[in-house]
Parts: structure tokens; sequence; C-alpha cells
């Protein structure tokens, strides 16, 4: 497994699953530059395809991915608990991390994909190596299972952050993908 020191990619992959804006390509381009040379070819090419998207096209694309199709949500516990109170439970357990290693959750909340990857950069090794694999890798399944179109560039980012974890090492087992 790669060190925390390493894991400068989660922060850079982070503002590309938020709401676009004006700034988003040069977020891209930095992500880009800094994630796992493995996956670098990938994201140069949803880079390329986005790149020429007016920032509307971009704005309504990123709606119509995630915030219009509840399966396709970026809050990470819904995805792995569903409505049951466990999910009530692991939104308590991630506040909890999130303040333990000062990370910001803005107005969203603290299972909120942006947010999850800012604090799998600062989390040691060690809770890194448990939390990805168990948590934040199976919901990337099932939120990328939801998309019907293969073709969208969005289902491309989702790869590409799946591909980063698997760099990382941090790939599910079998029995972890589903928690319901």
């Amino acid at each position: 497994m790669i060190e925390a020191r390493d894991r400068n990619w989660c922060l850079l992959m982070a503002p590309l699953f938020q709401y676009p804006d004006a700034g988003y390509w040069e977020h891209a381009s930095r992500a880009a530059a800094g994630c796992p040379a493995d996956v670098r070819t990938q994201l140069d090419t949803f880079l390329a395809e986005v790149s020429n998207l007016p920032l509307a096209s971009l704005e309504e694309s990123f709606i119509q991915a995630f915030d219009l199709n509840p399966d396709c949500a970026l809050d990470i516990g819904w995805h792995l608990f569903g409505e049951d109170y466990a999910r009530g439970e692991f939104l308590v357990k991630m506040k909890g991390e999130h303040r333990k290693y000062g990370v910001d959750e803005g107005s969203e909340l603290p299972d909120h994909l942006p947010t999850v990857l800012r604090l799998l950069a600062t989390m040691p090794e060690k809770e890194a190596g448990q939390f990805a694999p168990q948590f934040l890798a199976p919901a990337l399944i099932k939120i990328r299972s939801h998309f019907k179109d293969a073709a969208h560039p969005f289902v491309r980012l989702l790869d590409i952050l799946s591909a980063c974890l698997a760099s990382a090492g941090y790939q599910p087992a079998t029995e972890e993908v589903v928690h319901e």
C-alpha cells in the first residue's frame, strides 16, 4: 500500500466530484498531473472530453449524473446501507473522523464523496487501508453499476477514481462489496 503522503491524488480528485464551476478544467488538469502514473492516461482522456464542453453543458451533465438519479448520488453511506439505521451510525462515525483529522465537511453530509476523499488523504495509512476497501471502493462499485450510459463522462471519472484506489491497493474483498 502507498504511504499517506502519496495520497495527494485524493485531494486532487475531490473537486472533480463537486458541482462544476469555472475552475473545473483547471482542477482536472491538476488531478491529471498528480494522479498515479498508471491512471494518468485515463484522466487525460476525461480532460479532453470535458474540455470541449461549455460550463453549462458540464453542469447539466453533472446534475443528470449525480443529482437527478438517486441511484448515483455521491453520498457513499446511502449506497452501502440505504435508509437503514446503520447509515445513521455511519454518518456519526464519519463526522467524528472528519473532526479527528480536521476535514471541513462544508454544507454536505459527512459521507459525501468529495469530503470522503479529503478525509482519506489525511488518514494514517493503517486507517486508510481499512476504510477505503471496506467503504469507499464498494460504494463506487454500486454507484457505477447504476449508470445506464457507459459513455457518460462522469462514468469515466468514477472508473478513474476506482483505478486510483486499485493502484493504491484499496480494492474491496468480494464479501465487502455489499453492506446492506
